[in-house]
């Protein structure tokens, strides 16, 4: 087979699997499977059952285009999911041993968040509904295309009529502006379909978790005024409706899960940009902080492409109480963590690791863990490991001023087992290029994690030009994981740096906050650093052709660099902010965000002396600004005023307006939209580097 280049339209190739959870008796996984449809210009996931040996794996669902959330009865015969083929979404149940399926609720504005209690045949879950009413459902007697001509009309005299807010935060990217709903905990007979609704509370529900005994369930809410985006507070409630228990009353948790004995709850708590595991009675009292000497970020914190849904990860408990694992970020790597209930070692031990990013895995109690990782190489694959007791190491705290231990990290483990072949068959038909990691010193001593993708025809004595990425977040990370535009790049001719500037997830509590109130300051003295360190040591760079592009903060970035350094030939501005101040009156999650990120220095002075729009008088790069209509996280107005105001002096900018995507589009946007996103960014670079050819050497920044 000849081995072919990368190419915007392999989009349509790629598999994303995620969320693997174990059966009860520990022999078999289900786990979903999302792909792009070119027909459609959608994506469809489907539920897949394989056994932890490797040697069986089939497709379960068939219909609609979103079948996700897989939960299993407690004997193991039965799975119920949520699927939207028809009714909107509703929870449906599959026999696996009948394999008939059956749909068990119809209500009206769908059910998410579903769980199965351990004891009963009850499934509960979160449905909408309006302020003081009760849950509403379609009329037993309604067609599925009855029930579709009504929710597109109810969504249509949604979005055509008028609105009003009386609510800080009243919408939410991706979603849009939030309906009078709330999200409430409903209980569901699996046998009749009779359901009761339990809570009725001002504000929403979110990640309900059950009890082992099946008494209580466990669930986060906020209040008025927080945008919950750093946490919730932690309420239960008993299983069969009743009086709500307030049981962690700071506005910071989430992702509650209940220990095998029923008398703890772990969850992950937001202090700044740093999650950390925390443990509390169920019944409130005292708190533990589990992973008080991990100084570096629980969670998947790692920026790419290739991830279609990033799925709810819990804290997972061992059969005896007295173990909780979870994800870490750690050096561009996620890891597999477990920290110790007895509170003796704060610091974690690693027990799966390895030059990857797991993004997802399921747990059996006891020494069988199912993973979903990408790594440099590889976009997706689920393997099932088994972990003995005394595997794995401890999580060492690294100072920025230290050097890294090493390059590359063993994954620990030579038994892993596939129990899919998601993505092989691309993979095997395309040149896949893997990055040179370095290291290199910068302000006040830290060292800097970096990266280098060479160009896929790579000929050694040949000088390539450069493309600086620069992730989002600030709190991200770029890692070891498959990144399909850079990939594109690399097979178009180019050579790829891209680094982990301070504010960086990962890193440790230090430099992750260190960007805080300093936005534009030292993390740009990073990435210029980086740069010229990357043009130093690899002699195939050619410092005279450099551009640079960014997204969300990395959009930010490239804005403020431009209006800093003439330095680069091209620079592409996506989903950027160029404004704070409308910033902080127009994004989904300010002012909450910003009031973190600015340390509470959120008057208009500060905000706009870190504007990008404050010095647009100095720009002279050449640029591309592409932002999504639909975008509330950072609004469009923010490409809106950068645009007109380089436009009106003279400047050479072109402004690629993408209809019908939120900020996400990088990841979950339509197929064709991702595509085109892919093309422009292209187009707009080659060509400036061929007007560049003719215009000389560019300065390089010191």
């Amino acid at each position: 087979m000849t081995i072919r280049l990368t190419k915007p339209e392999d989009i349509y190739r790629f598999e994303w699997p995620s969320n693997p959870v174990i059966s009860p008796d520990g022999k078999q996984v289900i786990y979903e499977k999302t792909k792009a449809c070119e027909k459609e210009n959608d994506y469809n996931t489907h539920l897949f059952l394989a056994n932890i040996e490797g040697t069986m794996d089939q497709q379960l669902t068939t219909n609609g285009k979103s079948n996700t959330q897989p939960i299993w009865s407690s004997n193991g015969n039965t799975i119920a999911y949520l699927s939207n083929r028809s009714y909107g979404s509703q929870i449906w149940l599959l026999s696996l041993d009948s394999k008939q399926e059956r749909c068990l609720t119809k209500f009206k504005y769908g059910i998410s968040s579903i769980i199965w209690s351990p004891n009963r045949d009850m499934i509960y879950g979160l449905v909408p509904v309006a302020q003081n009413k009760e849950v509403e459902v379609f009329n037993e007697n309604i067609s599925e295309a009855e029930a579709i001509d009504e929710i597109n009309a109810r969504n249509k005299q949604w979005h055509e009529g008028s609105k009003r807010f009386n609510k800080l935060y009243y919408k939410n990217d991706g979603i849009g502006l939030q309906p009078p709903h709330t999200r409430q905990l409903v209980s569901i007979n699996v046998k009749t379909g009779e359901f009761e609704q339990l809570t009725n509370r001002p504000h929403h529900i979110s990640e309900p978790t059950i009890s082992p005994d099946g008494k209580y369930i466990a669930f986060t809410s906020s209040n008025d005024g927080e945008s919950g985006l750093y946490g919730k507070r932690i309420y239960t409630i008993p299983a069969h409706g009743g009086e709500e228990k307030l049981v962690y009353p700071k506005a910071n948790a989430h992702s509650p899960s209940y220990s095998p004995d029923g008398k703890w709850i772990a969850y992950f708590s937001y202090y700044y940009n740093q999650i950390q595991l925390q443990l509390i009675p169920a019944y409130g009292g005292e708190v533990r902080h589990l992973s008080k000497q991990y100084h570096d970020t629980l969670g998947d914190m790692i920026f790419t492409d290739m991830r279609f849904l990033k799925s709810p990860l819990k804290p997972q408990w061992s059969r005896n109480g007295q173990y909780v694992f979870c994800l870490g970020t750690r050096e561009g790597r996620n890891e597999i963590v477990r920290f110790a209930v007895d509170d003796s070692d704060g610091r974690g031990r690693i027990v799966i690791g390895g030059d990857r990013t797991i993004f997802h895995f399921s747990y059996n109690g006891d020494q069988t863990f199912v993973l979903a990782y990408s790594s440099y190489e590889h976009p997706g694959k689920i393997a099932v490991v088994n972990v003995k007791n005394n595997t794995g190491y401890h999580y060492i705290k690294r100072e920025p001023m230290e050097e890294f231990s090493i390059p590359e990290v063993p994954s620990l483990f030579t038994n892993e087992v596939r129990i899919d072949d998601c993505n092989d068959a691309y993979i095997s038909e395309v040149k896949v290029v893997k990055p040179k990691v370095f290291s290199y010193r910068s302000e006040d001593k830290w060292q800097i994690q970096g990266f280098v993708l060479k160009p896929a025809n790579f000929e050694e004595g040949k000088k390539y030009p450069v493309l600086l990425d620069i992730h989002g977040g600030p709190h991200s990370s770029f890692g070891f994981t498959y990144f399909h535009q850079m990939q594109l790049f690399s097979a178009q001719g180019f050579a790829v740096v891209y680094l982990n500037p301070r504010g960086t997830s990962g890193f440790g509590e230090d430099f992750t906050n260190a960007v805080c109130g300093d936005y534009g300051g030292k993390d740009m003295i990073d990435l210029f650093n980086g740069l010229n360190e990357a043009l130093r040591r690899f002699d195939f760079l050619d410092k005279n052709k450099v551009a640079v592009n960014g997204i969300s903060y990395g959009g930010f970035m490239v804005n403020w660099l431009i209006t800093h350094t003439d330095q680069f030939f091209a620079a592409v501005s996506e989903g950027c902010i160029s404004n704070w101040i409308s910033m902080y009156g127009t994004s989904d999650i300010a002012p909450e965000f910003m009031d973190v990120e600015f340390q509470g220095k959120t008057d208009v002075v500060s905000l706009w002396k870190r504007s990008p729009l404050a010095y647009v008088e100095n720009v002279n790069t050449p640029l591309l600004l592409l932002h999504n209509e639909s975008d509330l996280r950072c609004p469009i107005e923010q490409a809106e005023q950068f645009y007109s105001h380089i436009k009106r002096k003279g400047g050479e900018v072109q402004f690629v307006r993408v209809p019908n995507s939120s900020h996400a589009l990088l990841q979950i946007g339509k197929p064709t939209l991702r595509i085109q996103r892919l093309e422009a960014m292209l187009d707009f670079v080659t060509s400036q580097l061929q007007e560049s050819l003719s215009k000389g050497s560019l300065a390089i920044h010191e």
